[in-house]
């Protein structure tokens, strides 16, 4: 008969090969049963801590590294598991303490690069930007080049606004890879920071050289024109955009998250050309991305649609080499011509290129998975609400905006939130309507309400002074904005005056 020891030995095992085999209630079960044969044993309460993390039970998992940790407090390992599992539980100043124990008395070799790992993301995240890059070092000490590592180092290096520093990693990222767009996309980034515009489209060319283009690149070029758009106010800029998501959609395999991204991006680009119909129609194929990507959805609007810099007169062409032929071999049509020429001892003209059916080389159309469902993020949802406010605020259907206006209230965002309730009450003066009096007055009375709450509430301000010279009050807008700061009353004062004149 096995002994208690053995019996709790072999229940460990089968905890431990049934965690790596993902049965994590079947692994917590054995490592309880564990427990209650040998409570003092340190590695009953690691096993079922494993189980409780794989679980996503962070405080249970929390609680039983704890009690490993107080029955081998010598032990590194132990203090690193807990270190992980108050990080994941988002206690920063705990997992630093318990992480700095782990490295005091020494772990495992892998523990010790995930916890130099560890305490590079944890030190970002509360902004010890120095200490983050000390701790990621020493992790590439241990392990070598990791391109992980090297990306979190260029955002630390661009959150320090270091930007040489940033560009000698993303230069290392690229020899490791240089097939990858991350380093590459890491240098635009940082030369955009740092405003040399030209540099940074550059590292796009070298990407679309080099690189294995994504979805990433094309949302980048798009990004970069729009950033154009705003220093030189040209709307080809736009159309370039435009271009760029359209060129994604159709050379690429893209997720479902991309292809409403890029609907998304496309009606935000639209609203800017002051086209009302197609950002609606942009929408509409965001809510249903799969089925309006499958159906052949085109980002791209007929009426701006790009012609082609190089076209080609085919019959112009065709004549041309019919002259080039007969002046070269005289009268013989190209017939004639062919059985000139003399073939192989296998009777064939090998140096003729073989020109296959195209029944044999057409490719299947890339399709979405039509089984794949997408839930919009709430992000997505407030986004695609402002869009429609604004589309049908360009096409003065009012009521409409006062429907998506109202979804918009119910945002968790505040900022959308005010968005939602402003551009209700506008609509309604906007149709004329009787109630509108009633409703700035309300609206007035709600953005007040805020700022008392939180007198730093600049959004809640501005469309309180927005509302009062909807409604002609121009005295009251200035009194509010004597209250903001120099930088922020002098443009409103200048609206101000400026809508006071138009109405005098």
């Amino acid at each position: 008969m096995p002994t208690n020891q053995e019996k709790v030995s072999q229940l460990l095992a089968d905890s431990h090969f049934a965690f790596i085999n993902s049965q994590n209630n079947e692994s917590l079960h054995l490592a309880n049963e564990a427990i209650r044969l040998a409570p003092k044993n340190p590695d009953a309460y690691q096993c079922a801590g494993d189980a409780y993390m794989s679980l996503e039970q962070y405080e249970k998992a929390v609680e039983s590294y704890k009690k490993a940790v107080k029955l081998d407090q010598n032990n590194g390992n132990r203090y690193f598991n807990l270190g992980y599992a108050l990080a994941t539980n988002e206690k920063a100043a705990d997992a630093i303490k318990n992480l700095a124990k782990a490295e005091e008395l020494g772990c495992s070799p892998e523990n010790t690069v995930q916890l130099y790992n560890l305490l590079g993301i944890i030190c970002f995240d509360i902004g010890r930007y120095k200490d983050a890059l000390v701790n990621l070092e020493k992790a590439e000490q241990i392990i070598g080049v990791d391109l992980d590592i090297m990306k979190r180092k260029v955002i630390i290096y661009g959150m320090k606004n270091d930007i040489r520093n940033g560009l000698l990693t993303t230069n290392q990222m690229k020899l490791v890879a240089p097939s990858d767009y991350t380093g590459y996309q890491l240098a635009f980034k940082l030369l955009c920071q740092a405003n040399r515009l030209e540099t940074a489209e550059r590292e796009l060319e070298m990407a679309k050289k080099y690189a294995e283009l994504s979805m990433d690149y094309y949302f980048d070029r798009m990004t970069f024109e729009i950033q154009k758009y705003q220093t030189d106010s040209d709307k080809e800029h736009y159309y370039k955009a435009l271009g760029y998501i359209n060129e994604a959609l159709t050379t690429l395999k893209p997720t479902v998250s991309e292809v409403l991204e890029s609907y998304i991006n496309s009606a935000e680009i639209y609203l800017q050309l002051e086209n009302a119909d197609k950002t609606i129609e942009c929408l509409n194929a965001a809510q249903n991305p799969v089925e309006s990507y499958n159906l052949g959805f085109d980002v791209i609007d007929k009426e701006f649609e790009p012609v082609n810099l190089t076209e080609y007169d085919v019959e112009e062409m065709i004549e041309a080499d019919k002259e080039r032929i007969a002046e070269k071999y005289g009268d013989c049509g190209l017939e004639e011509l062919a059985e000139s020429i003399e073939p192989d001892e296998n009777g064939a003209r090998e140096y003729l290129t073989n020109v296959e059916d195209e029944t044999d080389t057409e490719e299947t159309a890339y399709k979405l998975d039509e089984t794949e469902e997408i839930e919009l993020t709430p992000e997505n949802i407030d986004q695609i609400n402002r869009l429609y406010i604004g589309a049908y605020t360009l096409k003065k259907e009012f009521n409409k905006v006062i429907d998506y206006a109202r979804k918009l209230q119910s945002s968790e965002s505040v900022q959308n939130s005010y968005i939602g309730i402003y551009s209700e009450t506008n609509a309604y003066k906007e149709l004329g309507s009787p109630e509108t009096k009633q409703k700035y007055e309300e609206t007035i009375k709600y953005f007040r309400n805020a700022m008392i709450k939180d007198p730093s509430d600049m959004a809640a301000v501005t469309f309180r002074i927005q509302c009062y010279m909807d409604i002609g009050q121009y005295d009251e807008a200035e009194q509010l904005c004597n209250l903001l700061a120099n930088e922020l009353r002098k443009p409103l004062l200048e609206k101000i005056e400026e809508a006071r004149s138009v109405d005098s």
